[in-house]
């Protein structure tokens, strides 16, 4: 006899993370093309026929372009989030289920978004502390988040 669950877990799975990876970074011409400057680099520099430049630039494209496309996957599945519950909290008000203090609402939201710019900005100087190169992190994070 089989066992079905191997084939129901593959299933839920597909159904999970197809969405998420059906447009996958790596198909992109530009991630391609920094990731074979990469291992050129590479191996040029193992070669002793360069300095290691050129793939601390190839590294950090491929980073910022992994960092644009998270980012553009995690903005995609905040605002479908947030536009649901925008439309149930509007309903439980139109129905009267519910009755909201604006000014507390108000409050706490400022503070979770100067919360949030504080994070940003930690993040941006990690980012850039770690990345080899800033540009070529920032052109891979633009070229990531539109997925080029």
């Amino acid at each position: 006899m089989s066992n079905p669950a191997p084939a129901a877990k593959s299933s839920f799975l597909a159904k999970t993370l197809g969405p998420l990876l059906s447009d996958p970074p790596w198909a992109a011409k530009s991630f391609m093309a920094a990731s074979a400057t990469t291992v050129a680099g590479v191996g040029a520099w193992l070669s002793d026929m360069m300095s290691p430049a050129l793939a601390r630039g190839g590294a950090s494209f491929i980073g910022g372009f992994l960092v644009g496309w998270a980012f553009r996957k995690t903005l995609k599945i905040a605002l479908l989030i947030t536009l649901s519950l925008a439309a149930l909290v509007a309903i439980l008000k139109t129905t009267g289920w519910i009755h909201l203090e604006w000014n507390l609402i108000q409050s706490d939201v400022n503070r979770t978004l100067d919360w949030a710019r504080g994070q940003a900005q930690s993040l941006k100087e990690v980012a850039v502390g770690y990345l080899p190169s800033a540009g070529a992190g920032a052109a891979g994070a633009i070229f990531g988040f539109r997925k080029k």
